[in-house]
């Protein structure tokens, strides 16, 4: 394997490993999944990111975050490292799937800056892909044992939403500083992260403290059950005890006792008490009554009798002399306990021990668990002995007349305090409290799988036991509130709605972000092409001057040219006629000849001169926009004089009207530009055809204002396009000449330069008319470009 991948593959695994170790601590017991999965975001990330070869780095760290140890005598093969290879397996693949579902179904360029994108994202990667891993990791556990079938769907739910959370938040996160294209996923940093880590937190803190609430009310469930339990074996135990005094006090007040009458007084209790091997007279017998005792038994049993003992071998023998004997003289139910007629219980030391301590207390005494003589399964019994005072008068009142007992076998005992049907998947063990130790235990669980335990100590007649119960993942299953899975799917279906909403809006500003940059430049670009555009037709209407100037300067220069060749003629005959005979009278002639040709050069010279200063002066205030006070007269004079080549060449007339004492202090080439536009346009628009038509300019003084009426009598502007006319680009003869910024440039020439305002009034074929309005003085020092009205 090369070198680099390695080096990628051993971060990722300790990656998944911490991270994995971190998100444990929000499981809840057993521990087999959790809210939320990280690792599962980060796997999947680095495998669409750095590509499929860092599989195993997955394979690693999870097996690293489920193994408990290596295999040892002490623990399963299976469970210590076979499952946790089977989940890391699962995971690899997961992420695999998943990097191969969304390259398959949304490409190599991941955006999800659209709602189809990110729903696709949502259901493979969150969706399709999760379950992998929750269906392998769950079935290894349950086929190793450690998950019981009743808990298979909670834990797979829970494992497939921890998972699906972890890819949609975790991945999500990771393309934001890490994912391509990098412009789209550096825009979403400032608003994503945070908006998913604070849902992310709020959902994960809601489900753990549900399900911490769930665990809490569990808890109290099943010590509220053990504690039913507790309660069921105490009574079961205290009513095998009070039977034994109701038998004891017939004993006491029977004025004899028979086999049929004792036998019938304890079938009650018998049938009633299942917890019982058998209820016992144990009759004390002195050594001078030993042979008469046996006799009577022997007539009652049909068959010779002894009194029986135990050696120290613990061999059935023939009870040796001694002061007094405690012979089993009824036992009930007789037929599988006949055995231990005749056996006197005072020849062990456990039982004579438990006699000493009953006949001292007056009360109930147990043994210790021992071999019944009668049981031959190996099983160990109990035995509860009372005793009971003055049988009948012989013995006197309060002597000692003998023991009832209660026998019980442990299992028999056990099972019904402890029936199985109560215990539901819930494991009990019945300890000792004088050293015995444990004598009882039923459905035993491995301390690493109890979720829940509780105890508590029962008395057994003179002794105490430590009753203890725990209960694994089985418990649950009858319990489990719908809580935390309601709070669970609410929270994977808002945190998924509220990525997609967030995915879909931050893409979608990063596109309007790019589409806005992108339509500043074409908007720049237009309005560079436009100020050129406006450039050329300020151009243009310069050369419209400039053609115009050339005309009128070409009369006068011709006219001079023409008078000055006859100067030179008449020059070369005076000085013929100076030379020769010939009288004066030629002479004179040539003379006033030349002084009119001398005025007429003199004259046209200064036309010319004259048209270029005006000339000069237009162009200039053109080029500038420098305000000066002129004659408007004057100055709409000189423009229009320029101007003339262009309309008489087609037989128009213009004709101005302009009082000659309007002055005004304005941008004078704004003027000529106004004045150009507005006749280059009627020139166009007004008279198709060749048609002839008449323009007139009058000027009228209004207060502080000067009012120009630009009038033709041409076809005139529809009423459609009269409030489009100043419009840029707006033409209705683009094929014929038109570029449509004439009366554009008009407007705003008329609006920012000028500080005035235009207006357009005309009726189909009867003309148009442009009113512009100035002030007869603009501030020089105004340049906020306020409209004066």
């Amino acid at each position: 394997m090369p070198n680099r991948t390695l080096i990628l593959i051993i971060p990722l695994a300790l990656t998944y490993f911490a991270i994995g170790k971190l998100a444990l601590l929000l499981a809840i017991p057993p521990g087999y999944a959790t809210a939320i999965w990280p690792s599962a975001g980060i796997a999947l990330s680095v495998i669409l990111l750095k590509g499929y070869r860092l599989w195993p780095g997955v394979l690693l760290g999870s097996f690293l975050v489920n193994v408990d140890g290596m295999p040892s005598l002490s623990s399963s093969f299976l469970t210590s490292f076979f499952v946790p290879m089977v989940i890391a397996a699962g995971a690899a693949l997961q992420a695999v799937l998943g990097a191969w579902l969304i390259r398959r179904y949304i490409g190599s360029r991941i955006c999800l800056d659209s709602i189809s994108e990110v729903f696709k994202f949502l259901i493979f990667a969150c969706g399709v892909s999760c379950a992998t891993s929750a269906s392998i990791g769950t079935t290894a556990l349950l086929a190793a044992g450690l998950l019981p079938a009743e808990n298979y769907i909670f834990n797979w739910f829970t494992w497939w939403v921890g998972d699906g959370l972890g890819v949609m938040i975790t991945s999500i996160l990771i393309f934001v500083y890490f994912g391509e294209p990098r412009a789209v996923w550096r825009s979403r940093r400032r608003v994503l992260p945070l908006v998913l880590v604070s849902v992310s937190l709020v959902v994960v803190t809601l489900y753990v403290l549900g399900s911490r609430w769930e665990l809490s009310r569990q808890q109290g469930e099943f010590r509220r059950y053990s504690q039913q339990i507790f309660n069921a074996a105490q009574s079961k135990i205290d009513t095998h005890i009070d039977d034994l005094h109701a038998v004891k006090a017939f004993i006491e007040v029977s004025g004899g006792l028979s086999r049929e009458t004792y036998d019938a007084f304890v079938k009650g209790f018998l049938d009633r008490n299942a917890g019982f091997q058998a209820i016992v007279w144990v009759q004390r017998v002195g050594a001078a009554e030993r042979l008469a005792f046996e006799a009577s038994m022997g007539d009652e049993l049909g068959a010779p009798v002894s009194i029986m003992g135990r050696d120290q071998g613990g061999s059935m023998i023939v009870q040796s002399v001694k002061d007094d004997y405690f012979v089993i003289r009824y036992i009930e139910p007789m037929a599988k306990n006949v055995g231990a007629l005749s056996y006197d219980i005072s020849s062990t030391e456990v039982v004579r021990n438990a006699l000493a301590r009953a006949s001292l207390s007056g009360a109930p005494a147990t043994t210790r668990p021992i071999s019944l003589v009668q049981e031959r399964d190996g099983q160990l019994g109990l035995v509860v002995y009372l005793p009971v005072n003055t049988v009948s008068p012989m013995m006197g009142s309060g002597s000692l007349a003998g023991y009832v007992a209660g026998v019980f076998r442990v299992p028999d005992l056990m099972a019904v305090l402890l029936p199985g049907a109560d215990l539901r998947n819930i494991s009990a063990s019945v300890s000792s409290l004088d050293g015995t130790g444990k004598i009882y235990s039923i459905n035993s669980l491995d301390s690493k799988h109890a979720l829940f335990s509780d105890s508590a100590v029962l008395h057994f007649a003179d002794i105490d036991w430590l009753f203890e119960v725990e209960a694994d993942q089985g418990f649950l299953v009858g319990s489990r509130s719908m809580v935390p899975w309601i709070m669970l799917v609410a929270g994977l279906l808002f945190t998924g709605l509220l990525g997609m909403t967030f995915l879909v809006l931050t893409g979608q500003k990063h596109r309007s972000d790019v589409a806005g940059a992108k339509l500043k430049e074409m908007l720049l670009k237009l309005r560079e092409t436009q100020e050129h555009l406006v450039e050329s037709e300020k151009m243009a209407s310069l050369g419209g001057l400039v053609a115009g100037f050339a005309h009128e300067l070409n009369t006068p220069l011709g006219i001079a040219i023409t008078a000055e060749s006859t100067l030179q003629s008449d020059l070369g005959k005076l000085r013929a006629a100076l030379d020769g005979p010939d009288s004066l009278a030629p002479v004179a002639e040539t003379l006033s000849r030349m002084q009119e040709a001398s005025r007429i050069v003199l004259s046209n010279v200064q036309r010319a001169g004259a048209l270029i200063m005006s000339f000069k002066q237009v162009s200039v205030d053109q080029a500038t926009a420098e305000i000066r006070d002129i004659n408007l007269h004057e100055y709409l004079t000189d423009v229009l004089s320029h101007l003339s080549p262009s309309y008489r060449s087609s037989g128009h007339n213009v004709s101005l009207d302009c009082p000659k004492d309007i002055r005004i202090k304005t941008v004078p080439g704004g003027i000529a530009q106004v004045l150009i536009n507005l006749l280059s346009n009627s020139l166009t628009h007004a008279f198709p055809n060749g048609q002839k038509g008449n323009i007139q300019l009058c000027v009228q003084k209004q207060n502080d204002h000067v009012v120009l009426r630009f009038s033709d009598d041409g076809v005139g502007i529809p009423t459609a396009d009269q409030k489009k006319v100043f419009e840029p680009f707006y033409t209705t003869r683009r094929g014929a000449g038109g570029t449509g910024l004439g009366l554009h440039i008009l407007y705003n020439t008329v609006r920012r330069q000028l500080r005035g305002r235009v207006s357009v009034a005309s009726q189909p074929d009867h003309g148009a008319v442009f009113e512009v309005v100035l002030p007869l003085v603009i501030n020089e020092h105004d340049g906020s470009g306020v409209v004066l009205a």
